[in-house]
């Protein structure tokens, strides 16, 4: 019993020095925040469309553009799938509490909106940044999605060792 309690502080750990990495990438300013974004995004329009030099000047800024917009989204999502994760795996260490049950799932959705709600205000305070309820929902949808993907992946694990406890059991009968 004491090992769960031992996961439960390096969870806790781990979701506060994810949130404070979250913090952090909304306290850089807008020109630093788009300078991180421009450097991936030239990356992935290198990848995606190797071609992308030879283009004409119109062409180019209209393929960065869109490009910029899905690197600064799918960032956004990933920063919240990864906090969905880690709150998700904190309240899956609470399973054997089956009337708070409802709670601990509640809490891997409530938190990250949360979260995403006071880091969204926390950028209206940012030179160059501004709060967007948009970006409030993509964040939510990054959490969500993770955690689904958790909920998937733990109920396979659940069957998959049913599965397998009955066919020892069954071994054992014959």
């Amino acid at each position: 019993m004491k090992k769960i309690y031992i996961v439960r502080i390096v969870l806790i750990v781990l979701i506060g020095f994810w949130m404070g990495t979250i913090f952090g990438f909304s306290a850089e300013n807008g020109e630093s925040s788009q300078s991180l974004s421009d450097k991936i995004t030239v990356k992935v329009v290198k990848y995606i469309e190797p071609e992308y030099d030879s283009k004409d000047l119109l062409k180019q800024q209209d393929i960065f553009n869109k490009t910029s917009f899905f690197v600064r989204k799918t960032g956004h999502f990933g920063e919240y799938a990864i906090l969905g994760i880690l709150i998700t795996m904190f309240a899956m260490t609470f399973r054997a509490y089956r009337s708070k049950k409802i709670r601990y799932r509640l809490m891997t959705i409530v938190v990250p909106f949360i979260y995403a709600c006071t880091d969204e205000f926390h950028q209206g305070f940012v030179d160059g940044r501004s709060p967007k309820f948009f970006d409030v929902c993509i964040d939510t949808c990054g959490a969500f999605t993770a955690i689904v993907i958790m909920i998937g992946i733990n109920i396979l694990i659940k069957k998959i060792m049913t599965e397998r406890d009955r066919n020892e059991d069954l071994g054992t009968v014959y």
